[in-house]
């Protein structure tokens, strides 16, 4: 607590000399108060002292108190759509625990992957991977949420205590981090990043290209994520076999699958295929919030029972995030960061890509991934030029390590989706987060070097 505290004072105080203080050259008093308020927020987000969902309204509060953005603006960014999918998947979440359906499809899951928790730890991490592959990640995450969460109440795993607890929402969410660079389908920010390559050097890169340069860096990550969650959270039980009796014993209750759980299973099979199929064309933020609707208008579900089942606090928090993460956007202090970074100065083309993927993810962590791809990757392509770097090797390093945010639930919305489970705080991940991070980082820039020359991007 002790440290805590001090980590705070030190974020009040740096808070309070940027306030006071006149803004840089390039950089707006709005946006030097942006700095001011997302510092303090981020204190107070990793040290926990008071709520993470309080600390996200106090956010929101001091950024039109503080004059970054008038009142109406800052929160009309609380709109975001990614509040609004994680929103309805957690209401298809309690639909999915409410009808029990979520009993059978954990059973069968520990059926699956039958010996130690370990083996668990890296099922849960490998399917979350591999779906990522062919629908978003914020997608994978909704589906497999409940399915995690009732294995762990099986397990009688106790939240905020249990190490597999710890590890198997963990393993959901880094898992869909994970896989979701590997294709187009994981995430937007590589549709995102493949487009300013396009506009900016009338250069594209094919699915199947992109796949063949991604796809060693999920591997080695996902191998090393399992090694690294596994001996950070070593798991307090051996084996699953109380849990499967217990559900066993569910199930032989249950009998057939009711009539609810069908209809159940005809919403998750339209609204899969609609993430599948249809995300060009139709948000999956609308499609989480049609199913939500459809379990209600099906007698599914009562409002109590969403009530009583989701994590408000996280809406709450990450919500405010993204309007403290925002402000840094529309103020031009990110933009401003990443160009005092990304100086004039020729460089060597690893020292190139090792400065904008670090950057990258550092940045990733605070705002959205695709936030940060479109803030940083212009700026990269200008510094590029005058190191003459592959503009295709530019898009790849900063798309790739974009998507990869470990640390914070408001890195991304599978992280978010983890933590509101309640089985983990913040301080349990930050350190396992970091050294990922670093793993991920050490992992792209060695593929870059090593790799891509060999598909004919040469740095």
């Amino acid at each position: 607590m002790r440290l805590k505290r001090i980590i705070v004072v030190c974020g009040l105080i740096i808070s309070l000399f940027l306030l006071l203080i006149p803004p840089p050259a390039g950089l707006t008093v709005s946006g030097k108060n942006a700095f001011a308020i997302f510092i303090i927020s981020l204190t107070l987000w990793v040290t926990n002292i008071i709520p993470l969902a309080m600390t996200s309204l106090l956010g929101m509060a001091l950024i039109p108190l503080l004059g970054v953005m008038d009142v109406e603006e800052s929160f009309s960014l609380f709109g975001n759509k990614a509040i609004f999918f994680i929103l309805g998947a957690l209401i298809l979440a309690a639909g999915i625990q409410k009808t029990g359906l979520g009993v059978r499809i954990a059973y069968r899951i520990l059926l699956f992957f039958d010996g130690s928790a370990n083996n668990l730890i890296g099922g849960i991490l490998t399917t979350a991977a591999l779906l990522s592959c062919i629908m978003p990640e914020h997608a994978v995450a909704a589906l497999l949420f409940p399915i995690v969460i009732q294995i762990s109440r099986s397990l009688n795993l106790k939240p905020m205590e249990s190490q597999l607890g710890k590890a198997l929402f963990l393993s959901l969410a880094w898992g869909a981090v994970i896989g979701g660079i590997t294709t187009y389908l994981g995430g937007a920010r590589n549709l995102l990043a493949v487009d300013i390559l396009q506009k900016n050097y009338h250069i594209s890169i094919g699915f199947v290209n992109w796949i063949l340069m991604a796809l060693p860096i999920p591997i080695i990550i996902l191998i090393l994520a399992y090694f690294t969650i596994t001996y950070f959270f070593k798991p307090e039980i051996t084996d699953s076999v109380e849990a499967k009796k217990k559900l066993e014993k569910i199930m032989g209750n249950q009998g057939q699958l009711s009539k609810s759980e069908k209809k159940l299973i005809a919403v998750l099979i339209m609204v899969i295929l609609m993430w599948l199929l249809l995300s060009s064309r139709v948000d999956i933020a609308i499609t989480a919030l049609l199913g939500g609707v459809a379990i209600f208008v099906l007698d599914i579900v009562k409002w109590k029972d969403i009530v009583d089942y989701v994590n408000w606090g996280v809406i709450f928090m990450y919500g405010g995030a993204i309007v403290v993460a925002s402000s840094l956007s529309i103020t031009g202090a990110a933009a401003w960061l990443s160009s005092t970074i990304f100086s004039s100065i020729s460089v060597s083309p690893f020292i190139f890509i090792a400065v904008i993927t670090l950057v990258t993810k550092l940045l990733t962590e605070g705002i959205s991934n695709v936030a940060a791809v479109a803030i940083i990757l212009p700026l990269a392509f200008s510094w590029g030029e005058i190191s003459q770097i592959n503009p295709i090797a530019t898009t790849l390093a900063v798309a790739l390590s974009g998507g990869l945010a470990f640390c914070l639930p408001m890195g991304t919305p599978p992280n978010a989706i983890a933590f509101s489970a309640g089985y983990y705080r913040i301080s349990d991940v930050l350190k396992v987060g970091v050294i990922l991070n670093i793993i991920s980082w050490v992992v792209v820039l060695l593929i870059s070097k090593f790799y891509w020359p060999l598909l004919g991007i040469n740095l």
